[in-house]
């Protein structure tokens, strides 16, 4: 591994917090890593810099329990990995199941900025934009765009409809994600 990133330090805490033994804590990177496998060839001195930082920015919080250290990430820190999640998201789904998904919303005037990241993000993960407030999916998109709304605060103003067929313009719409593809 070598080369850590902060996204995986703050991963690894929203996954269930680190108890190491509370006489470590001065030696905090090396528990970290002897506690952690999959971190066993990574740089001591930048894993002791990124823990340092996500406590001085209240990412995490280092707590002492019975003799030992709970290391936790913090609201502040699910806040933070949320962001990482909304700038990184990606369909997973590379194959089609034969069905489109149609993405509708009515987006009020007052969330106007959520309302263009929406349709932002919706074109950077593959939709195609059928009309200003409809876009077009080949692949499945529930989990994502559930993410995108709720991350938004979007969820009551944006419909997913899961439809077999397009009878106008579907040759048009699957060659622009054969396009889209290819550029991946």
């Amino acid at each position: 591994m070598g080369k850590i990133r902060t996204i995986d330090v703050l991963k690894l805490f929203a996954a269930g917090g680190i108890v190491i033994g509370a006489a470590l804590v001065p030696s905090l990177p090396m528990a970290l890593v002897g506690a952690i496998k999959i971190w066993k060839d990574v740089n001591r001195t930048d894993l002791g810099r990124i823990v340092k930082r996500l406590q001085k920015q209240q990412m995490i919080s280092l707590k002492e329990k019975g003799g030992k250290t709970l290391i936790e990430i913090t609201e502040k820190g699910k806040g933070r990995l949320l962001e990482y999640d909304f700038e990184n998201i990606k369909l997973k789904a590379k194959k089609r199941d034969g069905k489109w998904r149609l993405i509708v919303f009515d987006i009020p005037e007052n969330k106007k900025r959520n309302r263009d990241a929406f349709r932002k993000k919706l074109l950077q993960i593959g939709c195609i934009r059928l009309q200003d407030s409809v876009f077009v999916s080949a692949f499945t998109c529930r989990n994502e765009i559930d993410f995108l709304t709720h991350y938004l605060n979007i969820s009551d103003f944006v419909t997913l409809l899961s439809i077999d067929k397009i009878e106008r313009g579907e040759q048009l719409i699957f060659k622009k994600y054969i396009d889209y593809i290819d550029t991946l």
